[in-house]
Formats: C-alpha cells, sequence, structure tokens
C-alpha cells in the first residue's frame, strides 16, 4: 500500500511539472505574439485558444497545492471558464485559417460570434451556479467539479463546436494549391486536435467523484499531458507563419531563438528547482542556499550553452543553413563601420607620426559634398580651416600638378602640412588625402622614411577604397530594398491568397510616400538637415519620382536633386513683388529662407522676423505644410507625365507596326 502511495505521489509530481511545462511554454507563444495581434485573425485567435489552455493548466496546477477547500472550489470554477471557452476559440482560428485561403463566409463569421457567446454562457453558469458543473467532494482527495443537470448539453455543445472546427481545417487543406502550403495544414489539421483531446473533463462523465486516481491512470494522464504539449508545440510552428511578411526561414529562426532563450530556458530552471528543493543536504548546507545557487548556475549555463552553439543549433535544426544567407552573415560580422574606419585610420597615422616625427597627421576624404574629415591624430594647429565645410583643397590642383605622373612620391606644401594623395589600387581615382605637419618648409624626408609612409599610405587608401566599395553595395542593397519588401509581402499574401492577391496591382512607391501621414515630417526633417545631415541622405523622399528626374541635373546625386527639390518648392512659396521682412504675405517664405536655407537660429530669425519663438513655430509649422503640399504637386506632375509619354510612345509605336 505504502509502495502504490508512493508511486501515485510520484506520477503526481511528474504530472505537475509536465503541467508547469505547459503553462510555461504557452505563456510564451501568448507574449511572442503580442506584437503580431495585428497582422491578421490567425495570430489572434490562436492567442486566444493558447491563453484559455493555459488558464485551465494553471488552475489544475494551484489546485494541486491548495490547502483551504474555499479556494480550490473557486480555482476550479475559473478554470472552468477557459474549459468553456475553448471550442469558440478554436472554431474561430478553424474559421480564420479557411479565410486565409480565400474562403470568405458572412455565415460562419455569426457561428463564430454565437460560439463564444455560448462558451461564455457555460462558463458563467458554471461559476456561479451548480446546473453546469458543481462543488468538488469534500471526500475526494484529488479535488474536481462534479457534473450538473446541465452537463450532457455543455458536452454536445462542446464536441459539435469541436467538430465543426476540424471541418473547417479539412476544407481550408483542401483548397491549398502548392506543396508547402498543403503540408502546413495538413499538419495544422492534426495538432489542432489537442486542445478538445487534451482540457475535456473526462472524469464529469462517469466515476465516483469521492474517488482518487486510479494508479494505471496516472501514466494515462502524464502521456496525454506530454502529447497536448507536443500538438502544441507543432501547431505553434505551423501557425507562426500566418500574418507575417519576413520569408519563412526568418520566422523560423525568430521562433526558435525565442523559445530557446525564454521558455526553454525557464523549464530547465523549473526542473533545477524541483530537484534540488526535493534533494537531501548537500555538504551540509541547508536546501535554500543550495536551491539559490542551482537556480542561478542553471540559468547561466543555459544562456552560455545558446551563446556558444548558436551556429551550431542554427545549422543542425537547418535553420540558417542557405549559402546566401551565410554569406550575409559572413558580410556583416566583417562590415567596416565608421568607428573601425576611424580606429584604423588613427592607427595608421599615429604610426605615421611616429615614422615622420611630427605631431600632427590626419585624413580626409572626398565626398561629392567636399572633403570630410574622417580621423586625427594630435592638435590640429595651423590647418587653414578645421571646419569640414570650409576645407578647401582643390581636387583639381592636385591633379593639375601631377600632370598625369606617378604620385607616389610627390607632396603638396599646404599650409603648414605636407600632402599626399590618396588613390585607389588602379591609381585613376582620388580617394583622399594624407596630411601631416611639416617638420620643414619643404619634405625633406629620408629614403627609408619615404618608404615607410609610401606602406602606410596604401594601407590608408585601401581602407578608404573599401568602404567605399562597401556604401555602394549599400546603396545597391538599399535601391532594391523596396522591391525585395514588396515582393515579400506579395509572397506572404500569394502563399495562401492565390490568384486574387497575384493579380492585384501592386503599390507604387511614391504613392505609399505621399499617402504616408508622416510625409509631412518627412519634409521637416529633410529641410532640418538642408545643407548635410542623415535625415536628409537618408530620407524617404529620394524615392519620389520627381527627384529621380532631377538627379540627370546634378551629377546623378540624389541628395544634391532632392536638396533642389527642397529649394524649388521654397521658392514657389515666394509672393510677388519685393521682398519685405515685416509684411505678413513674406512671413511663411522668411522663415523658410531664414531657418533652413541659411540656416539661421530661431532666436535670430525671430528677432529679424520680430515675432515671438512660440509664434514662430506656429507659422513653421505651416509652411512646411505647405512645402509638402507643393513637393506632392510636383510630384504628381512628374508622374502624369511621365504615364503621359509612355501613352505617346505606346500609340506612336503602334502606328508605326501598323503603318
Amino acid at each position: 500500500m505504502y509502495i502504490d502511495g508512493g508511486i501515485a505521489q510520484l506520477f503526481g509530481y511528474v504530472n505537475d511539472v509536465l503541467q508547469s511545462i505547459i503553462v510555461i511554454f504557452g505563456t510564451a507563444v501568448v507574449l511572442y505574439n503580442v506584437p503580431r495581434l495585428s497582422r491578421g485573425s490567425v495570430p489572434r485567435s490562436f492567442s486566444a485558444l493558447v491563453g484559455l489552455v493555459v488558464l485551465i493548466y494553471l488552475t489544475e496546477l494551484l489546485v494541486s497545492r491548495a490547502i483551504v477547500p474555499d479556494s480550490t472550489d473557486s480555482l476550479l470554477r475559473l478554470g472552468w471558464i477557459g474549459v468553456a471557452m475553448v471550442p469558440a476559440a478554436q472554431f474561430h482560428l478553424s474559421d480564420a485559417l479557411l479565410a486565409t485561403t480565400g474562403k470568405l463566409s458572412r455565415r460562419r463569421r455569426i457561428l463564430v460570434f454565437v460560439g463564444y457567446l455560448a462558451g461564455a454562457a457555460f462558463g458563467l453558469t458554471g461559476l456561479f451556479s451548480d446546473l453546469v458543473v458543481g462543488p468538488p467532494s469534500p471526500l475526494a482527495p484529488t479535488p474536481r467539479l462534479t457534473n450538473g443537470i446541465l452537463f450532457p448539453f455543455f458536452a454536445a455543445y462542446y464536441w459539435s463546436v469541436a467538430a465543426g472546427s476540424v471541418y473547417n481545417v479539412w476544407r481550408a487543406r483542401q483548397r491549398c494549391l502548392t506543396t508547402t502550403t498543403r503540408r502546413r495544414m495538413t499538419t495544422t489539421l492534426f495538432a489542432i486536435l489537442a486542445a478538445p483531446l487534451g482540457v475535456f473533463p473526462y472524469t464529469l462523465l462517469v466515476g465516483d467523484p469521492t474517488a482518487d486516481v486510479p494508479l494505471f491512470l496516472w501514466p494515462i494522464l502524464i502521456i496525454g499531458n506530454f502529447t497536448v504539449s507536443f500538438l502544441f508545440a507543432v501547431l505553434t510552428s505551423q501557425l507562426v507563419y500566418f500574418g507575417s511578411v519576413s520569408p519563412d526561414r526568418v520566422v523560423r529562426v525568430r521562433l526558435y531563438k525565442y523559445m530557446a532563450r525564454v521558455p526553454l530556458a525557464a523549464t530547465i530552471v523549473l526542473l533545477v528547482f524541483v530537484l534540488v528543493s526535493r534533494a537531501p543536504p548537500v555538504f551540509g548546507l541547508p536546501n535554500q542556499v543550495m536551491l539559490g545557487f542551482a537556480v542561478v548556475a542553471a540559468v547561466m549555463l543555459v544562456e552560455w550553452i545558446i551563446h556558444q552553439y548558436k551556429r551550431t543549433f542554427e545549422r543542425a535544426f537547418q535553420l540558417d543553413d542557405d549559402p546566401d544567407v551565410r554569406r550575409i552573415q559572413a558580410l556583416s560580422e566583417r562590415l567596416l563601420t565608421t568607428s573601425d574606419l576611424k580606429q584604423f585610420l588613427e592607427s595608421v597615422l599615429a604610426a605615421t607620426c611616429e615614422a615622420v616625427r611630427t605631431p600632427t597627421a590626419f585624413v580626409a576624404s572626398l565626398t561629392p559634398a567636399g572633403p570630410r574629415l574622417e580621423a586625427v591624430v594630435g592638435p590640429l594647429e595651423g590647418l587653414p580651416s578645421v571646419e569640414l565645410q570650409k576645407l578647401s583643397l582643390p581636387v583639381s590642383g592636385i591633379q593639375e600638378e601631377t600632370n598625369g605622373e606617378d604620385p607616389v612620391d610627390n607632396f603638396f606644401v599646404w599650409g603648414d602640412y605636407w600632402i599626399q594623395p590618396l588613390y585607389n589600387e588602379r591609381r585613376d581615382w582620388l580617394l583622399g588625402i594624407l596630411g601631416m605637419r611639416g617638420r620643414a618648409p619643404e619634405p625633406d624626408l629620408t629614403p627609408d622614411e619615404l618608404e615607410l609612409l609610401t606602406r602606410l599610405r596604401v594601407q590608408a587608401a585601401a581602407a578608404l577604397e573599401d568602404r567605399l566599395l562597401q556604401q555602394e553595395v549599400f546603396a545597391a542593397v538599399e535601391s532594391i530594398l523596396p522591391e525585395i519588401t514588396a515582393l515579400q509581402e506579395r509572397r506572404s499574401a500569394a502563399t495562401f491568397g492565390g490568384l486574387p492577391v497575384l493579380m492585384a496591382q501592386a503599390p507604387v512607391p511614391h504613392e505609399e510616400i505621399l499617402q504616408d501621414p508622416e510625409f509631412s515630417n518627412m519634409v521637416r526633417e529633410a529641410l532640418t538637415h538642408y545643407w548635410g545631415g542623415p535625415k536628409l541622405t537618408e530620407s524617404p523622399l529620394l524615392q519620389l519620382e520627381v527627384v529621380q528626374r532631377e538627379m540627370g541635373d546634378h551629377d546623378n546625386n540624389p541628395v544634391s536633386a532632392l536638396r533642389a527639390i527642397l529649394a524649388e518648392a521654397i521658392e514657389q512659396q515666394k509672393p510677388d513683388g519685393q521682398r519685405s521682412l515685416t509684411t505678413t504675405e513674406w512671413i511663411l517664405y522668411n522663415i523658410l529662407d531664414l531657418k533652413f536655407v541659411q540656416g539661421r537660429r530661431v532666436r535670430d530669425v525671430a528677432r529679424r522676423l520680430a515675432m515671438s519663438e512660440s509664434d514662430l513655430y506656429r507659422k513653421q509649422r505651416v509652411a512646411i505644410e505647405n512645402v509638402a503640399r507643393t513637393i506632392a504637386t510636383m510630384e504628381r506632375a512628374t508622374v502624369d507625365e511621365s504615364e503621359g509619354s509612355v501613352e505617346q510612345f505606346a500609340a506612336a509605336d503602334s502606328s508605326i507596326i501598323s503603318d
């Protein structure tokens, strides 16, 4: 008898741990889906279903630890609400899955609403009365609710709605055309059985409410809970793709990483907690001390394993095993950032100062906007201009003085500095300049110093060239990124949408920008960095058709083209007549010109226009909105002109063919 009681107690502990695991993983799934709730009805309905299952298992877990009979009854009835609502949530999920295949039905939507109403009615009836379920028997060793007079009606509702859910998923599977979607829906068809099979209160159908759970039923309960957890894991892995525009590979990687770092780590910590708390004392230390050390060690060990063997796990589970992905990962790991370039150039400059015995050296790159100081070692004293915008070393001056000769050994005296040009590997592209404070009026380097300096100069030029090539790669990626994003969105929608989605007209990028509620804010940020800055160089306005057309007049520089469009839009705000700083009709133009074009401070602009700063900000908002409307008008006119040209060309082409 004692052996049977000990085995039953062991089975009870195992069942509690398994229920805890279900609660942990279920809660993690709901939290994972919280940011995705707005992406469709599938994530919402699935989160509702998992949340109800978590409520049921959590209350059962708490009941096994309750010591007050009243709390046991309250917890069981709270869990009953989850049991009553599970069929409705499952039917909602099946309707959402069927709708993704293009099979929309108003009648099914009504049935979903009716199902939730019926589930809420059964749940509230069981919570506040004994008509559906009654209180647990005080003589039962394992507390559980008893059946009421309306329980058979609930059972009929439960299994009929569950059967309807399975039928909807089967219909969705029949409508899938591709191999991937059909396989995914087939797996979902079997996995969706986890909820009705796992949470239905079978003990209320037959049996003595005062009897304990027989010993032979414990393995069945454990296997059943394990099956439920496995099926829900499979269901999660299949339904996570719905509502996501990212590629399946990215979705799969994110899910597995999240599961490894959150629920799996929490489960391992839970197992360590249970084992250590029930183990005998070690080294004469209290269990509380050992428990603290064990939990901390488990957390650290799990995180270390995930961090150390992340790539191994990704390869083993084929998460990121695509060669293209591996190349992108290698590129990201070896990326030459601005800080990396500066750090390397500072090392080169420090070595230059040591080799030439000079206190100061610098490297400046030559960009379309002018020279840009990349790195400096030592004080910049005696430099003609420290400010980047005023650094004026003409590129043509270097090229003219070389006269087509090899510029390796050539120096140019610039103030107190010796300057050497930095060319690319083929010596046909001037990348920048290497400058150092001269130790004499004219360069007087020895052959050994010249050799060392040549090697350092080559390394600095190679770094600038690599960064330039990398920027060209980024520019190419950024140019195709909108098309890739649109393709991924259409791929995701067409997975189950089929022909209607594929035949839908793709949105035009410029229309998305013009219709964006933040369009005026885009214009404001571009004006803020009118003479250069990330808000101008990375502005979404660069994608506008009017900017693309203007690039031809600005050496194919999109930033200069956008600045020209902004200037033209500002000029269109200028009233007729002679300019005045006080008249009302000139206020908006004056604000735009003084604040953004001339770059004056707010206080100076307000003083010149004889207004308060708060009034200036109000007028500035109106002026920016006017500029935004002007740019939108210019964009639509450009698009209409382009479409008209295409139509004229097509008409002319057809007339030539007909002739």
